[in-house]
């Protein structure tokens, strides 16, 4: 198959590298030559990842959007959620209807890109995909190197517009065996596991992560934290059932509790691979991805949605005053949450509806405005 990965992070250089090993055409793209380096002129990555090994050649690795999109069937992007619309924005003239776009993971991202598609009168593509959560736990150790501890084991995907789930995701199982359908791109934004773990872990252990280099997985993760990831994961899990979304919800709990690591996002003894790796030993700040995507658009979506189906948030809500006050500006009703992406005059049932017809929705001519 052949495909665009967009974005040279750490995500991104696992993707391409697992990709090309498995045998498809991948391209690399980035906007800084600086995070290409020396891919630029040869573009191979070394992966080491559970389940593969070895030097991945990929087509080619660039900061020409055009060139890494042109005849590719899908394009993944490895991004931060606070990245997708600014990508939007890049693809719109490049972007054809018979083309998928995979985001990893999303916050609903599908739908955010999609209407700044629209609104910059670009060519929306045959659908939108997104991941609850990422396919690999993943750091970059050298300039071409990329190391991957954890693969998902179960990678829930839901596709804007949902009608169209039936041709989209046999084609992403191609690349990710351990994709599992979602009925629509909210009910899989309602599995993401970051917005539920990383704002606790930061916050609690913010005076540790001042002092410098610092790993919250491994010494960061105290009973306190846990009694607040429990928290906030409880009001997720009661949001989806509130939408009408049946498991499973994908508890946090499965992540710490061996006996039903099975039925999480990352399998048997993830937390103990990802902690022996001593690969998330790092300098933190609030302007970490922790902070700046899980807390300022997960959260605010999580609280969103709570609110729209009746469900209180004290923990959730507690964190986006304490993140706001943090970081000087507020954050509740802002990011993703559903009244910013212009679906907070809509009912629960509109809004599914929506989620399911996409951009043939009456609802479409309205949010684009």
């Amino acid at each position: 198959m052949k495909l665009a990965v967009l974005g040279a992070g750490h995500g991104g250089f696992a993707t391409a590298a697992d990709l090309a090993l498995a045998g498809h055409h991948v391209r690399l793209w980035s906007r800084s030559p600086d995070a290409l380096g020396p891919l630029v002129e040869r573009a191979t990555i070394t992966l080491e990842a559970e389940g593969r090994h070895g030097t991945a050649r990929l087509e080619r690795a660039t900061t020409d959007l055009a060139e890494a999109v042109e005849g590719a069937e899908i394009l993944i992007a490895p991004l931060p959620a606070t990245s997708h619309e600014d990508l939007a924005r890049r693809l719109a003239p490049y972007l054809n209807d018979r083309q998928l776009v995979l985001l990893t993971p999303g916050t609903l991202g599908s739908y955010a890109m999609a209407r700044t598609i629209a609104r910059a009168d670009g060519t929306l593509p045959l659908a939108f995909a997104e991941t609850g959560t990422l396919p690999y736990l993943a750091r970059k150790t050298a300039p071409t190197v990329v190391k991957a501890p954890v693969r998902a084991a179960n990678l829930p995907v839901g596709v804007f517009p949902a009608s169209r789930s039936a041709g989209v995701l046999p084609r992403l199982a191609e690349l990710f065996a351990a994709v599992r359908p979602c009925v629509d791109a909210l009910d899989v934004a309602l599995t993401n596991a970051g917005p539920v773990i990383h704002p606790p872990l930061v916050l609690l252990n913010a005076g540790p992560i001042d002092a410098g280099r610092y790993d919250v997985h491994a010494a960061g993760t105290t009973p306190s934290v846990r009694r607040l990831i429990d928290a906030v994961d409880a009001e997720r899990v009661a949001t989806r059932r509130g939408w009408g979304y049946a498991p499973p919800h994908y508890e946090l709990a499965t992540y710490y509790d061996e006996t039903r690591a099975a039925e999480g996002l990352y399998g048997a003894k993830a937390k103990t691979k990802l902690v022996a790796s001593g690969l998330w030993s790092e300098i933190l700040t609030f302007e970490h991805r922790y902070v700046t995507e899980d807390a300022a658009l997960g959260l605010s979506l999580f609280e969103s949605a709570a609110r729209a189906a009746g469900v209180v948030t004290p923990a959730t809500t507690g964190l986006l005053l304490v993140f706001g006050a943090l970081l000087g500006r507020e954050l509740s009703g802002g990011g993703r949450a559903l009244e910013r992406l212009g679906l907070g005059d809509f009912s629960r049932r509109e809004i599914r509806e929506f989620f399911r017809d996409g951009w043939a929705s009456p609802v479409w001519r309205k949010v684009i405005q």
